[in-house]
């Protein structure tokens, strides 16, 4: 029996220690108050027009119907899928439906959602970025709340969220809460209105900060670049040295244009930008502008891209020269300068600079198109080369555009193209 009382001796500490770290850990994500819903506390909320006008131009620059709208569906009635490595998630509701919107809601359970990520149906899933919504001011929470309230109601249900256990128990959301939510207090005040949008409202990190391997944002990789879980796509650091080839005037002029002379919008920041960021008023885009080139440069985290094992990686750089002026150079230039206005310029350009060679191996194969705004109407397209190049000529021509134009050792094969094949469709 003596053995009975050693396990004892050591199991009971043991249990105590991790009751302790629970206990605190659970503490820190706020304890019971975020899921606690509110009482409604009936307090009345404007529904004049300039108040459903501001909410409408805050819920376009938090970009709300593009994630809580299905391709073809109403605005606003749900069921966009976003891919995670647990499988999908399907955006809900938010029209004024009373059963399958949120026409039922308070504007105190909305508030809470917002803040806190918890909402009648339990715990949010953290493709809702509740920690970036939690800094929104009252005034502005209340106008997204009147603004949706006025949506047509739709009576669509999303399908069901398709995730692997333990990820289909919103019940381990609580853990994950605990290893990783720590609650946000709101703004008291604005004074830095471009932080404000680009880590509230705007949520920029959520695509542009390096992630860890549970899925949360890493505590060191605010802004500093990292694959868009999904997507297949990098997006890159935001900071004072990614955005150097910008004056605070022309990335202003590019979050609303989506084309400057030192790069364009492809991908979902070409979504961004045609669904949100071109409708920002001048003030809020230089704002925004200003903070980004202020944010500092963080040491750039691995975006998880990996060269796939070879017997030998033969250099692949030799022809690239050459694919490059046949098939290239009459659009950007045989150094890679482009010409303004009309054709991007690949010498500097983000997809050559950045460690991650995705975009540029995906805009060669499949194009790309920048979005057609008020400030460019007439945007100019990429053609494919997926069926005009071999995976070992597309290899060649990115690995000579990165080095030559944007000094980042490149040594991609045909293999490690191939692997990159195929679109990612919601």
């Amino acid at each position: 029996m003596k053995w009975l009382r050693l396990i004892g001796l050591v199991a009971v500490p043991f249990a105590l220690l991790l009751m302790a770290i629970g206990l605190f850990l659970f503490a820190r994500q706020g304890g019971f108050a975020p899921y606690r819903l509110p009482q409604d506390s009936g307090r009345p909320i404007a529904h004049d027009a300039a108040t459903l006008a501001r909410g409408e131009y805050l819920a376009r620059i938090g970009d709300c119907e593009a994630c809580h709208t299905a391709p073809g569906g109403s605005a606003y009635a749900g069921g966009r899928r976003f891919a995670t490595d647990y499988g999908s998630i399907y955006s809900s509701n938010l029209t004024a439906d009373r059963e399958h919107g949120i026409g039922a809601w308070s504007r105190d359970e909305f508030a809470h959602a917002m803040r806190h990520g918890v909402s009648r149906r339990g715990p949010l899933y953290p493709v809702f970025p509740y920690e970036h919504f939690a800094t929104l001011s009252d005034a502005d929470i209340d106008a997204i709340f009147a603004y949706l309230r006025s949506v047509p109601a739709s009576a669509h249900v999303p399908p069901d969220n398709r995730l692997t256990f333990p990820a289909s128990w919103r019940g381990a959301l609580v853990l994950w809460r605990m290893l990783h939510y720590r609650p946000a207090a709101p703004a008291a005040t604005m004074d830095d209105r471009g932080r404000y949008l680009v880590d509230g409202l705007g949520h920029c990190a959520m695509c542009h900060s390096a992630r860890e391997a549970s899925g949360a944002l890493a505590v060191d990789g605010y802004l500093a670049g990292g694959r868009i879980p999904g997507s297949g796509w990098y997006a890159p650091p935001l900071d004072a040295k990614q955005l150097q080839h910008y004056s605070i005037d022309q990335l202003a002029d590019y979050l609303r244009a989506g084309v400057a002379d030192s790069g364009t919008a492809y991908g979902p920041m070409a979504e961004v930008v045609y669904r949100s960021l071109q409708y920002l008023n001048d003030e809020d885009a230089l704002a925004m502008a200003r903070y980004l080139k202020s944010v500092p440069a963080h040491p750039q985290h691995d975006s998880g891209f990996v060269l796939l094992p070879e017997p030998a990686r033969p250099s692949v750089a030799g022809n690239g020269a050459d694919i490059y002026r046949r098939a290239c150079a009459d659009c950007h230039g045989k150094d890679g300068e482009g010409e303004p206005g009309r054709y991007p310029r690949l010498r500097d350009a983000v997809a050559t600079r950045v460690p991650d060679p995705i975009d540029a191996v995906r805009m060669i194969l499949y194009g790309g198109f920048a979005p057609t705004t008020a400030r460019n109407p007439l945007p100019y397209s990429m053609p494919p080369f997926v069926q005009r190049l071999s995976a070992a000529d597309i290899a060649a021509v990115t690995n000579f555009v990165r080095e030559n134009f944007g000094g980042q050792h490149s040594s991609l094969t045909a293999t490690d193209i191939q692997a990159m094949h195929g679109i990612v469709l919601d």
